[in-house]
């Protein structure tokens, strides 16, 4: 037992050497901003026999914002070649309606229908 008492001895002697720790204050100190992360790289698809390529977020953004603009383009070049297609239509029709009056040798229908193309214009 005198091994017990010697280590409870030895305990209370180096406990009493201690100081207190102090309460910590209500108001802790803020902590220091983290620094900026770097841009998350996404991986892209790739090509068979080559490695993957990584995009940034903003590079996707740019990708993204040029792909709308090249839609945009595509939209109005297909609208362009719809009226083009119809002025086309309508230029058979007209020229259609102005031979079948010549082959028939009819002069009066070939002026009316010169006179209305004349006047569409």
């Amino acid at each position: 037992m005198k091994s017990v008492r010697s280590v409870r001895d030895k305990l209370r002697t180096g406990l009493a050497g201690l100081r207190p720790v102090p309460p910590a204050p209500e108001s802790a100190p803020e902590p220091a901003p983290a620094p900026a992360p770097a841009p998350a790289r996404q991986p892209v698809r790739s090509t068979p026999g080559r490695a993957p390529e990584t995009v940034t977020a903003q590079e996707t953004i740019r990708q993204v914002t040029q792909l709308r603009r090249r839609v945009e383009e595509l939209e109005s070049e297909v609208q362009e070649n719809r009226r083009l297609n119809r002025r086309l239509a309508e230029l058979t029709d007209v020229v259609q309606e102005l031979l079948i009056p010549i082959s028939q040798r009819d002069e009066d229908k070939l002026r009316e229908r010169l006179e209305k193309y004349s006047e569409s214009l």
